[in-house]
């Protein structure tokens, strides 16, 4: 009995045995088996984390909302933009909403019913009724010195308002001075250096001015538009408003006299310019008559080089003319701004530093929406797309901003009707200096 006692405790002895070393080898494949469980619970969790993330940056993405009146489906340069932007930038999307008319007035009625873009397009000479309204924020503690550095002088200026930038550059458009070809070649005279003065113009003005009835030409033509007739009085260094803006200087400035009298001789003394009746019987678009062969020097801008190109004129361009052995030309600056009212002026700003910045601004320039506002652009392919084209990257350093006021709608209506006036021959230079600075007192100093 007691042997048989003795065999159960040695073989319970041996169970005990096997099992504790199962359970060891157990515990060990448990724990081991555990581990991996852990991690592929780990990696799922990871796989479900980055999906969350992924569904929390979707669901977290900011949509932005840039108002302008171009249509996004027709522009190039901004569809390319929104791609790299977006592709820079994974967390917003941008959103082009389009007010194709009355942009201006629209927008102050959207921003005083509270309907607030987190960015908008506006012209320069919006910039200073906008932001003397407080409806655009100043930009200076959101733009980085760097990012100023890398401006032109041209557009700083623009863009400031008393020592305040309220606005970054979507493009520039300096002026310089298209010439046909074509009407060069067949009267047999040589296209002018392109160190040629506002003599050298005018002489060259006279000898392509000839024929009449349908075989009329003229030598120069410039619609009546305020900044074209501002990029020749830009050339002769004159002005449009005083220092302290209270009234315009057409009566006062000597340099812009000069320009008054210059382009009223043009109309009325040498009779080198087509009026616009004349100019419009070739169509409605401000180069018509270039394009018709009918006018041999026009100034303009960039873009009129497409247009050129698209109508199979036979073009080039020089800069605008010295005078006083100086070539100055004058450009206008479309702006981005942010409203005073955005939600998120941080999130606005990465939009409008990109769309104003480097990498915006090379696609502006590529796609030929204008001329760059940072000197950091590589303009090397533009310039050896067509010879003229450095004489735009030249003007981007002498060119002058167009004069912006805060009341400037009003006075430029009254401008531009008054210089029909002028052009027509119905004023002398002096009675129309003194007109214009005379009605301006009341316009400009509208609150």
């Amino acid at each position: 009995m007691k042997k048989n006692h003795q065999k159960l405790l040695a073989l319970l002895l041996v169970l005990l045995l096997a099992f504790g070393f199962t359970a060891c080898s157990s515990g060990k494949g448990s724990t081991e088996t555990k581990t991996v469980e852990e991690n592929k619970g780990t990696e799922d969790t990871a796989d479900a984390d980055t999906s969350n993330v992924e569904a929390a940056d979707t669901k977290e993405k900011e949509t932005l909302k840039v108002y302008m009146w171009w249509d996004i489906t027709t522009s190039i340069g901004l569809q390319e933009m929104e791609k790299k932007f977006e592709a820079d930038n994974p967390d917003i999307n941008i959103e082009w909403v389009t007010i194709p008319s009355g942009y201006a007035d629209a927008m102050i009625t959207k921003l005083a019913a509270g309907e607030v873009p987190d960015v908008m397009m506006l012209a320069m000479d919006q910039v200073p009724r906008y932001a003397g309204a407080n409806m655009i924020m100043p930009l200076n503690d959101l733009a980085p010195q760097e990012y100023v550095d890398s401006l032109y002088d041209v557009v700083k200026e623009a863009t400031t308002i008393n020592g305040t930038m309220y606005a970054a550059a979507r493009d520039v458009t300096p002026k310089v001075m298209y010439i046909n070809t074509k009407m060069f070649a067949d009267a047999g005279i040589n296209i002018p250096a392109d160190t040629w003065t506002i003599e050298e113009f005018l002489e060259v003005s006279q000898q392509l001015t000839k024929g009449t009835g349908a075989d009329k030409q003229w030598g120069y033509y410039w619609s009546n538009y305020p900044d074209q007739t501002y990029a020749l009085i830009a050339a002769f260094g004159g002005k449009m408003y005083s220092e302290d803006g209270s009234t315009s200087v057409f009566s006062t400035d000597p340099k812009t006299q000069k320009a008054v009298k210059f382009m009223y001789d043009l109309y009325n003394t040498y009779k080198v310019c087509p009026t616009g009746v004349e100019a419009k019987q070739f169509g409605d678009h401000e180069m018509a008559a270039f394009m018709a062969n009918k006018v041999a020097m026009q100034i303009g801008g960039l873009s009129q080089a497409g247009n050129l190109k698209n109508n199979g004129v036979e073009f080039t361009a020089l800069p605008i003319p010295y005078v006083d052995g100086v070539s100055q030309t004058s450009s206008f600056v479309n702006t981005w701004v942010i409203p005073t009212q955005a939600k998120n002026p941080e999130l606005s700003w990465r939009v409008v530093e990109f769309l104003s910045g480097k990498d915006g601004q090379q696609i502006a320039l590529d796609t030929n929406m204008g001329l760059p506002a940072s000197k950091d652009v590589d303009t090397s392919e533009f310039l050896n797309t067509a010879s003229y084209n450095k004489y735009f990257v030249q003007a981007l350093e002498t060119a002058v901003p167009y004069p912006t006021h805060v009341n400037a709608a009003p006075f430029q209506t009254m401008f531009a009707k008054e210089c029909e006036y002028l052009w027509a021959g119905e004023y002398t230079p002096e009675a129309f200096a003194n007109t214009i600075d005379e009605q301006s007192k009341s316009l400009l100093n509208t609150q």
